[in-house]
């Protein structure tokens, strides 16, 4: 990245217009993910700056620079219309900011889309409509609909057949899509999400927890079960070793679960109180657990919830560096076989 870019991010209009007036070549500049300025400026919501370098583009007849893709095929379009930032459409295709005929409104990315596809695709509650409209008074189209205004009359469908490599490389184009971009996601989004996935995954697994698969005893000295004992697990009794593995791996779940909403909340307002919260619910896990088991495993669950699982954390940041190494060696390994 270059200064230039960075201030694209942080939305600093003027900083942006200062290196513009010494230097107007920077703005063609690209990201290693051939992003440029004005790219970055829309992924990151910044009008302001959005706005700035439009006037630069227009200004230096470089208008060209809207019409550049990314590594994933978006244009500014395609970005504006995902965001749903009805703003930058308007002032790319309605105010007359940009040139008529400059902006390709109908460029397809790696993913076969068009800025249309991206509003009618990832619909939210409010505005697609407006948004829609801009878009289709500009010309705007789906992808399915200029590829079939493509295909002669006389061509049928089955001259050319999906192929599977045809269907594998569309799939993994949407996988690689759908995956988190630095510098292409808002990192605010990001914890977001993490935060959604952490709490369900401790919702999971304190309520498997405290209520293990195959339930409790209801009854005492169940026949053919001498040493079964009201309200303790059925599946602690009867296969220990199955109970353990159960114990174990949900600990580490539930554990890592709460670690990860401590570190996304770790600057949030009422931290203390947070922390309470955090810390009482995991003693009520490693208590409420030793309880329904017998008196034969009640000292290894007791250590499995508390000690064993409280430190899986600490063994995550230390083996770390350890999986992003094999993580490397393995993604080399795929590219020489493939």
């Amino acid at each position: 990245m270059t200064p230039l870019h960075y201030a694209a991010i942080k939305g600093r209009a003027e900083v942006i217009s200062a290196m513009l007036s010494d230097c107007p070549d920077c703005i063609v500049d690209e990201t290693v993910r051939k992003e440029n300025a004005l790219h970055l400026a829309v992924k990151n919501n910044r009008f302001e700056a959005i706005k700035i370098l439009g006037d630069w583009i227009k200004d230096m007849n470089k208008e060209y620079l809207l019409n550049m893709k990314d590594e994933q095929g978006n244009t500014v379009l395609h970005l504006a219309s995902w965001k749903k930032q009805r703003e930058v459409l308007e002032m790319l295709l309605g105010s007359g900011t940009v040139s008529s005929g400059s902006l390709e409104v109908n460029a397809i990315n790696n993913s076969g889309l068009t800025a249309l596809d991206m509003v009618l695709i990832f619909p939210s509650e409010a505005g697609d409509r407006e948004i829609v409209e801009i878009l289709r008074s500009a010309g705007a189209t789906r992808a399915r609909d200029i590829i079939h205004s493509t295909i002669p009359n006389n061509e049928t469908s089955t001259d050319n057949p999906p192929t599977p490599e045809r269907c594998l490389s569309n799939r993994n184009n949407l996988v690689e899509y759908f995956k988190f971009k630095k510098g292409r996601d808002s990192p605010s989004e990001a914890r977001s999400t993490l935060l959604v996935i952490a709490v369900l995954v401790a919702t999971a697994t304190f309520q498997v927890g405290v209520n293990p698969p195959g339930g409790l005893w209801q009854d005492t000295n169940i026949p053919d079960h001498t040493n079964s004992t009201s309200s303790q697990s059925i599946l602690a009794t009867t296969e220990p070793v199955g109970f353990m593995l159960f114990v174990f791996f949900n600990s580490v779940g539930f554990s890592m679960s709460l670690y990860m909403i401590y570190v996304l909340t770790s600057e949030f307002p009422l931290q203390f109180e947070l922390r309470i919260c955090l810390l009482a619910m995991y003693c009520t896990y490693g208590t409420a657990l030793p309880c329904i088991v017998p008196s034969n495993l009640y000292v290894s669950v007791l250590l499995t919830t508390t000690l064993l699982s409280s430190t899986t954390s600490a063994l995550a940041r230390g083996a770390r560096p350890l999986a992003t190494m094999l993580k490397k060696i393995f993604k080399d390994f795929t590219h020489r076989v493939v």
